[in-house]
């Protein structure tokens, strides 16, 4: 008997569906209260280390390190660093007397910023004041979440702003669990007491949430550190080069970024966005390419009254060669500096 054309395809979907119905019982079991702590157990130690006031090594995930952390916190703190590597060495005695948490992470992008403060409101842990590592594109192209442990909290918020996501996709059926907590689980987390005798290479994360990174070599030459910021520039991987040669965020992107500043204001909190500046060499090589164009960033900033420290601009930032490491990354001086310019590190 001859099969028409729609019953074969009928057919050939009708086998992909115990395959589906797989992913999400996957995912709904990810999610029980007896199997999810076996995903964030594996940071709890780590964590309660950091909250006892000792710094550590981790070869995982900062961003569920900190997903985790932030639930052990206990009392609020007044600072809040959002944002990616540009701004994960800000410690929080810049800030002093008032208390901050850095919750900057390597790659971070607004995602993973709606998800952090998502998570700090739903801990009780919502800051006076937030500091913003923005890029103009906003999120790197081939990132469609946020990490494991963060995922939640920016369904959550999606679901407050009202934009995202429909109502099908929450809950057990976001397919979080089997795209994130089961690598997880199949990877241990492996981290220690930081001292001396741990090696330079590794980063180091302190009691405040700051990073200490292994690259920013101290006695690293002017010359030394252009030469990586060329080297990087003709070597980006094409999620990196679209994130700093792109200046044009999405309009979903623009849509979940005006509603996060408008959480973030109608609770009180202060916002501060950086711009950290980028090495000469490499700002006029993405520059020409029509990245780090902070036009409409500074317009949307001013129409909301909110203050913006630096310039991705060097020359504007009074930032010369000797202020970086590599191409996009700064000494802590600078990035001191331009914060107590514009009262973002006072007491104020």
């Amino acid at each position: 008997m001859k099969v028409s054309e729609p019953a074969r395809l009928l057919i050939r979907l009708a086998c992909f569906l115990p395959f589906a119905g797989g992913l999400l019982l996957i995912d709904w079991i990810s999610v029980q209260p007896p199997v999810r702590p076996l995903a964030t157990r594996q940071f709890e130690a780590a964590a309660d280390t950091l909250i006892a006031g000792k710094s550590i090594w981790l070869n995982a995930s900062a961003a569920d390190l900190k997903a985790v952390w932030i639930t052990r916190m206990r009392v609020p703190k007044e600072v809040v660093i959002l944002g990616g590597s540009r701004a994960i060495q800000i410690p929080e005695e810049w800030f002093q007397p008032r208390s901050m948490f850095n919750a900057a992470v390597f790659q971070a992008d607004l995602y993973d910023m709606v998800s952090v403060f998502q998570l700090l409101l739903e801990t009780g842990l919502a800051p006076h004041l937030v500091v913003l590592d923005l890029n103009p594109s906003l999120t790197y192209r081939s990132k469609s979440i946020a990490s494991a442990l963060l995922a939640p909290g920016f369904r959550h918020a999606l679901t407050r702003y009202r934009i995202f996501p429909p109502r099908f996709f929450q809950g057990a059926f976001s397919l979080d669990g089997p795209r994130w907590e089961l690598g997880m689980l199949l990877q241990p987390t492996e981290w220690g007491i930081a001292d001396p005798s741990v090696p330079s290479g590794l980063y180091r994360i302190r009691p405040d949430g700051s990073t200490d990174w292994g690259g920013a070599r101290a006695d690293m030459t002017p010359d030394e550190a252009e030469a990586i910021a060329v080297s990087q520039m003709h070597h980006d991987a094409l999620d990196v080069e679209h994130w700093r040669t792109n200046s044009q965020p999405g309009w979903f992107d623009m849509k979940i970024l005006r509603a996060f500043l408008d959480d973030l204001q109608s609770r009180g909190i202060r916002v501060v966005v950086l711009l950290a500046p980028v090495h000469p060499a490499a700002y006029d090589f993405y520059t020409n390419k029509g990245g780090y164009d902070e036009t409409w960033i500074r317009r949307e900033m001013a129409a909301r009254g909110i203050t913006v420290v630096g310039s991705y601009s060097p020359s504007a930032a009074r930032a010369t060669r000797a202020d970086f490491f590599d191409g996009v990354h700064t000494r802590l001086p600078i990035l001191h500096r331009l914060l107590s310019e514009a009262g973002g590190s006072s007491g104020r």
